[in-house]
C-alpha cells in the first residue's frame, strides 16, 4: 500500500507539472515533435505527386521577373502541355482576382477544355482593429480596405480582439471555368512561425474545404477509388460543406463511422467528420518532393507527368526564398530554408494520398500518466542509483519506441515532456522521499533505543554526520522490565542442514534468511532483541495488549509465507520454520560476559514461547500460540489444538494453531475446524472411540492434517491403553 502511494504520487506530481509547463510553454509540440523529425529524417513522398514550382530559372526564361501577374500568359499553354501528358489534377496556388482580359479568355478555355483544373480561394485574416491584414497573400492591392466596421461609426478603430476572416475568390471568367476551388490557409504567427498543422476545413468560413482535402476527393473519384462506396455530387466543394455540417450535428456524430463501411469511407469519414485541422507528416526539408521548373514542363522538357497531380505555384529552388508565402517546417535550418506554400499545399495531399498523418494514439494526459506510473515503479522498487538507472533505461527504451513509432506510421508519443521534465522530476521527488524514509527510519531507531536500551543512547548520533563520545556511563541503566508477546522462531532439521555446508556458505544462508525474517518483523513494529544460531526472538512491547497481539499474529503469518517463498527460490536448501507466540512479562538488558556485552530478552515468556514453537514438530504445525495471544482477535483465524504441559512446566497451557487472516478463501476451512473441535472436545472427555472415529472421518473427507493425525494416533493407543489419570492434558516428555 505505501508503495503504491508513492508510484501514483509521483506519476500524479510529475503528470500534472509536465502538463503545465507543455501547456505554458508547448513544449512537446516545440521540440519533442520536432526532434522526431529530425530524428526520422526524410521518408520518400508518393509518385503521384510533382509540384511545378515559378522559380527563379523559369522567371528568366520566360522575362517575367518577379510580378506574379504577368504568368498570367503561360498558364493557358501549360494546362495543354499537361494535358497532352495526361496529367490527372492540375491544381493552381496562385490568386486570380485581378482580372486580365488580355489573358483571362485563352485562360479559361484552357482550363474548360482540360475539365481537371482546381484553383485556389484567398483567405483574408484581419487583426488589431484595421490595421493588419494577415493570411499568405494579402489577396491583392485592392482587398485591403477593412471588411468589418462597426455601424454609424467611421473612421474608428475596431477592437484589439476583434478577427475576422473572409474568403476572396478568382475572378468570375476563371472560377466558372475550373473544375472546381477552395481556400488554402496557412496561419503565420509571429510566436511561433513553424507551420506544423494543415487545415481539412475551414469552419470560420462557413465549413468551407481546404483546396488539399478538395483536391484528394477528386482525385479518388478520378481514379476509381469511391466506385460503389460514394458518389459526391459536383461541385464537390459544396458536397464536402453539406457533409461537414451534417457531420457537426448531433444527429450525425453517432453515425459517422458503420462497422460495415471499408477502410476508404472510414477515412473520408475521418477527415470529414472530426477534427478541423491535422498535423503534417513532412517527407522532408523543402524540395523533398518531385518539383519541375514552370519553363522546362511548359517547353515540354519533363515527361512522365501522366496520372500525376500537378500543384503549380511560387517557390524558389536556387537561392533563399523570399519573405512571401515562405514558411518554416520542423525540418528548417539554415541550410535547408523554409518550405514554399505550395509544397506545403502538396504534403497535404500526399499525407491524405496515403491516408497518414502525425497524431498520438491516446490522449497526450494519458501517455504522461503512464509513463509517470512507469518511472515511478521502477525508483520505488529498486532505491536509489539503481532504481535511477533502471529509470534512465526504461526512459531510453520508451525514447526509442517513440522514434519507431513515429517513423512507421506517423504515431506520435509525448517524448520532450517525459524524458525532460518527468524523468529529472521523479527523481528529485524519489530522492527526497528516500531522505524522508531515512530519517524516519532514524527516528524510529532513536524511539526503540531510547525504549529499550537507554544506555546506547549516548552513542547514537542525533543527525547524520554526529557521533557521541561515552558520557555518564555510570549513569546509565542495564536493564529494563517490560510485558508484552515474544515470538520465537527454529529452524526445523537445522543440524543436519548445516553438517552439508561449510561455515561461510551457512553464513550466506543465514544472512540472506534473517534479513527476510527481520523485514517481517520490523514492518509490523517489532523489536529483535536476539539472534543465535538458527533461532531468532522479536518482541512487541510499550503498546495495549490488543495492539501487541495483532501485528504479532500478522508477522508470524507474513514470516511463515516470506519463508515459503525463501525456499522456493533458495538453490542452496531448505530452511522451514516453526514459530511460536506468548505473552508475559519479560526483562530486556546487558548481560556481561568477560569483556564482553550481550543484550537479551530474559524471562519465562521468552523460555515458553520457545518450548511452544518445538510442539509444531509433534502436531505437524507452522505457527502455535498460547490462547491469550490471540484473545479480542477478530480477523485472525485459529483453532485451538489442546493444552500441553510443556517441558519445563507444571502448569499446563492451552494451545491455538493460527491459520491466516479472515478472507474469503478461509471460510472454506471452517467446516474442518468444527468438525476437529469436536474431535478434541471427546478426546479431552476421555472418549476415546468417538475421537477415533472423529478424527478419522476428518482425514477422509479433507486429507492429511497434522493436528488430527497426532491426535488420532493418541486416541487409538488410549482406546486400548487408557491413562490412569486424564486430566486432559498432554504431557511432552521432549521439547
Amino acid at each position: 500500500m505505501r508503495h503504491s502511494l508513492r508510484i501514483i504520487t509521483i506519476a500524479l506530481i510529475t503528470l500534472l507539472s509536465g502538463s503545465g509547463i507543455d501547456y505554458l510553454t508547448g513544449l512537446e509540440t516545440a521540440l519533442g515533435l520536432d526532434s522526431l523529425f529530425r530524428i526520422r529524417g526524410q521518408r520518400t513522398p508518393p509518385d503521384d505527386v510533382v509540384v511545378v514550382t515559378m522559380d527563379e530559372t523559369s522567371e528568366a526564361v520566360l522575362r517575367v521577373g518577379q510580378d506574379l501577374t504577368r504568368w498570367r500568359s503561360f498558364h493557358a499553354r501549360l494546362i495543354r502541355e499537361l494535358q497532352r501528358q495526361g496529367a490527372a489534377l492540375i491544381v493552381f496556388d496562385l490568386q486570380f482576382i485581378v482580372s486580365h482580359p488580355d489573358h483571362d479568355p485563352d485562360f479559361a478555355a484552357a482550363m474548360q477544355a482540360a475539365g481537371n483544373v482546381l484553383v485556389t480561394e484567398c483567405v483574408q485574416e484581419l487583426r488589431h482593429g484595421v490595421e493588419d491584414f494577415y493570411g499568405r497573400e494579402e489577396c491583392s492591392e485592392g482587398n485591403k480596405k477593412p471588411f468589418v466596421q462597426k455601424d454609424g461609426v467611421q473612421q474608428q478603430p475596431l477592437s484589439e480582439q476583434l478577427i475576422a476572416m473572409r474568403v476572396i475568390g478568382p475572378t468570375p471568367v476563371l472560377a466558372e471555368s475550373a473544375l472546381d476551388r477552395a481556400p488554402f490557409y496557412l496561419a503565420n504567427d509571429a510566436e511561433d512561425p513553424i507551420i506544423r498543422e494543415g487545415w481539412t476545413f475551414l469552419d470560420a468560413l462557413a465549413e468551407a474545404p481546404a483546396l488539399p482535402v478538395l483536391t484528394w476527393m477528386h482525385y479518388l473519384q478520378r481514379t476509381g477509388a469511391l466506385q460503389d462506396k460514394i458518389h459526391p455530387e459536383p461541385p464537390f466543394s459544396v458536397w464536402l460543406t453539406e457533409r461537414r455540417r451534417q457531420c457537426l450535428s448531433a444527429v450525425e456524430k453517432s453515425s459517422i463511422s458503420l462497422p460495415a463501411k471499408s477502410d476508404l469511407e472510414h477515412l473520408i469519414d475521418e477527415v470529414i467528420c472530426l477534427e478541423d485541422k491535422r498535423y503534417l507528416d513532412f517527407y522532408g526539408p523543402a524540395q523533398t518532393l518531385r518539383m519541375e521548373s514552370y519553363s522546362d514542363v511548359y517547353e515540354g522538357k519533363v515527361t512522365n507527368l501522366s496520372g500525376k497531380v500537378i500543384f503549380i505555384g511560387k517557390a524558389n529552388r536556387k537561392f533563399s526564398p523570399g519573405h512571401v508565402d515562405y514558411f518554416q517546417t520542423p525540418f528548417s535550418d539554415t541550410r535547408s530554408g523554409k518550405m514554399a506554400g505550395v509544397e506545403i499545399m502538396a504534403t497535404q495531399f500526399a499525407n491524405l494520398l496515403e491516408g497518414r498523418s502525425i497524431a498520438s494514439p491516446l490522449p497526450p494526459g494519458l501517455s504522461l500518466m503512464a509513463f509517470g506510473l512507469m518511472i515511478g515503479w521502477l525508483l520505488t522498487e529498486f532505491a536509489g542509483l539503481p532504481g535511477m538507472m533502471a529509470s534512465l533505461l526504461a526512459g531510453s527504451i520508451y525514447a526509442g519506441m517513440a522514434v519507431w513509432c513515429f517513423s512507421r506510421s506517423g504515431m506520435w508519443l509525448p517524448v520532450a515532456v517525459p524524458l525532460l521534465l518527468q524523468l529529472p522530476l521523479a527523481w528529485l521527488i524519489s530522492s527526497l522521499w528516500s531522505r524522508r524514509d531515512l530519517l524516519n527510519e532514524r527516528k524510529r531507531i532513536l524511539a526503540f533505543v531510547r525504549r529499550v536500551f537507554p544506555q546506547w543512547l549516548p552513542f547514537v548520533s542525533a543527525s547524520p554526520g554526529q557521533w557521541h563520545q561515552k558520557k555518564g556511563a555510570e549513569e546509565l541503566t542495564y536493564q529494563r522490565d517490560v510485558s508484552g508477546v515474544c515470538l520465537a522462531t527454529d529452524i526445523e532439521g537445522y543440524t543436519t542442514v548445516a553438517a552439508r555446508h561449510t561455515a561461510h556458505e551457512m553464513w550466506e544462508l543465514l544472512n540472506t534468511y534473517y534479513q527476510v525474517l527481520g523485514h517481517t518483523v520490523s514492518s509490523h513494529d517489532g523489536i529483535i532483541p536476539d539472534v543465535a544460531g538458527d533461532s531468532m526472538i522479536a518482541v512487541w512491547i510499550d503498546s495495549p495488549a490488543a495492539y501487541q497481539r495483532l501485528p504479532a499474529c500478522l508477522a508470524a503469518l507474513e514470516m511463515e509465507l516470506a519463508v515459503e517463498q525463501f525456499n522456493a527460490t533458495s538453490s542452496t536448501c531448505q530452511l522451514p520454520t516453526r514459530i511460536g507466540l506468548h505473552e508475559g512479562d519479560m526483562t530486556l538488558g546487558r548481560l556481561d560476559a568477560g569483556e564482553g556485552s550481550h543484550y537479551r530478552a530474559i524471562g519465562d515468556t521468552v523460555n515458553t514461547a520457545s518450548r511452544i514453537q518445538g510442539v509444531n514438530k509433534f502436531l505437524g504445525t507452522h505457527i502455535l500460540a498460547s490462547a491469550a495471544v490471540v484473545v479480542g482477535l477478530s480477523n485472525v483465524i485459529y483453532r485451538p489444538v489442546g493444552g500441553f504441559r510443556l517441558v519445563g512446566r507444571n502448569e499446563p497451557i492451552e494451545l491455538v494453531e493460527i491459520v491466516g487472516k479472515e478472507t474469503e478463501g478461509n471460510m472454506a476451512h471452517y467446516a474442518k475446524y468444527e468438525q476437529f473441535a469436536s474431535g478434541l472436545k471427546a478426546f479431552r472427555q476421555g472418549l476415546w472411540e468417538d475421537a477415533v472415529v472423529s478424527f478419522q472421518a476428518l482425514l477422509n473427507i479433507h486429507g492429511y492434517d497434522g493436528p488430527t493425525s497426532f491426535y488420532l494416533d493418541l486416541a487409538l493407543i488410549y482406546r486400548n491403553n487408557p491413562p490412569q489419570e486424564w486430566e486432559g492434558f498432554i504431557t511432552l516428555g521432549a521439547k
